[in-house]
C-alpha cells in the first residue's frame, strides 16, 4: 500500500481530508490537505536490488481559529506516526488566510513506502 494510500486512511478519522486542496465549495471544518512534496529511491542491503521510496509529503490542517488548527495537527501527527513508518517530521509555518478567514498547523512528514 502507498504511503499517501496510508496517510489518507489514518487521517479521514479526524477530519474531512482532501489531497492537494479542498473541493470546490466544501465547508467542513476542520479539514485536512496534503500534497507529495519530494520521493527518492534509496538503495537497500536487502539484496533484492529493489531499495525502498522515501517520500516526503506536507500536511496542512485547516480550522477557524489556531488552537484548534495547532490541536488537529498533533492528533495528525499521532496518527501518521502509528499508521507509517515515519523517518521525521518537520514543522512548517503556522499561517493565517485572511480571504478564508481560516489558520492553517502545518508539517511535513517523512516516511518510507
Amino acid at each position: 500500500m502507498s504511503v499517501e494510500t496510508t496517510l489518507y486512511g489514518a487521517l479521514k478519522e479526524l477530519a474531512a481530508t482532501f489531497p492537494t486542496i479542498a473541493n470546490q465549495g466544501t465547508t467542513d471544518l476542520p479539514r485536512i490537505t496534503y500534497q507529495r512534496v519530494s520521493g527518492s529511491d534509496e538503495p537497500s542491503y536487502d539484496g533484492d536490488g529493489m531499495g525502498a521510496t522515501r517520500v516526503r509529503i506536507q500536511v496542512d490542517v485547516w480550522a477557524v481559529d489556531y488552537p484548534s488548527a495547532r490541536r488537529l495537527s498533533d492528533e495528525a501527527r499521532s496518527a501518521l506516526y502509528a499508521a507509517l513508518t515515519v523517518g521525521q517530521i518537520t514543522d512548517n509555518p503556522s499561517d493565517y488566510e485572511s480571504d478564508t478567514k481560516l489558520h492553517r498547523a502545518s508539517f511535513d512528514i517523512e516516511a518510507w513506502e
